[in-house]
């Protein structure tokens, strides 16, 4: 269920304008964020290879550089995210481990961009404009993901 609601966030997210090519809001990892906080960090690496990999499959971008971003990526987020909260959840809540899933979601794919493509100075001018996006969908990711995981009541978690 929680792949397909992820599919479902990346579908719509591909359909909204945006005002830089590279950027994306990033809304998959709402359902990250809760997966993380719900269910562990194995079941939320899983559900973000699957994501990654499906919906590849579904735009024609499987093994190719957007997918090699992507992956790289999900996982650091993922990654990022689960011991953020392991580890300070309660000081920094949802939204805190939102942000850091999307500022490591951002230099990981600037990482598979120097490392694949342009080395490492033409990826490191990017890095301003990454942090930026990133704090922005971070923060608005992670509100979303904080509402949402009130409404579920998922009980325990208390890092508002």
């Amino acid at each position: 269920m929680l792949l397909a609601v992820s599919l479902m966030l990346h579908v719509l997210e591909s359909t909204l304008p945006l005002p830089l090519p590279f950027v994306r809001l990033g809304l998959a990892n709402i359902v990250t964020v809760y997966a993380i906080i719900a269910m562990g960090v194995g079941d939320a690496m899983i559900l973000t290879i699957l994501r990654v990999g499906v919906s590849s499959l579904l735009v024609g971008t499987l093994l190719g550089p957007s997918f090699a971003m992507a992956l790289g990526g999900g996982v650091a987020a993922t990654l990022a995210m689960w011991v953020v909260f392991r580890v300070a959840a309660p000081p920094l809540g949802v939204v805190g481990v939102s942000l850091v899933g999307a500022l490591f979601h951002n230099m990981a794919q600037l990482a598979v961009v120097a490392i694949l493509f342009t080395g490492l100075g033409p990826a490191a001018r990017l890095m301003p404009v990454a942090i930026l996006m990133a704090t922005v969908a971070g923060l608005g990711t992670g509100l979303v993901a904080l509402f949402a995981l009130k409404r579920i009541d998922r009980g325990g978690f208390t890092g508002d």
